[in-house]
């Protein structure tokens, strides 16, 4: 099997679990999503991931709010500076250093119907 095949391989795995984890799965009425907005000069780019289905939408709620604070460390470390919280807890906007060019970075932690899928 080539380098190629094996990329194509590990793409087409990656798509079907990003198609697992974003549909419902029984209860799972709700669905918790990552964006993840990136400015750069004028430029901007966004990047949608879902993350866990959940019963209820407090807890798919909860659940992004505990993901935000595991992730507010890394937002103040290594070159990086935290901007902001949001009230709700779920979304924050820090700073980052990348080879001299500092970009904003916004993750948001948010909780959709479980069929909805925001990148449509």
């Amino acid at each position: 099997m080539t380098l190629r095949d094996w990329l194509i391989a590990a793409g087409v795995v990656s798509l079907m679990a990003l198609a697992y984890v974003a549909r419902p799965k029984g209860d799972d009425a709700w669905v918790l999503w990552e964006k993840r907005m990136t400015f750069m000069d004028s430029s901007e780019a966004t990047a949608w991931e879902p993350l866990d289905g959940f019963g209820r939408l407090s807890d798919c709620q909860k659940s992004g709010q505990e993901i935000l604070q595991a992730g507010l460390e890394f937002m103040k470390s290594g070159g990086r500076k935290l901007l902001s919280v949001r009230p709700d807890g779920r979304s924050a906007t820090y700073e980052e250093n990348e080879g001299g060019a500092t970009h904003t970075v916004d993750a948001r932690y948010l909780c959709f119907p479980g069929p909805f899928d925001p990148r449509h």
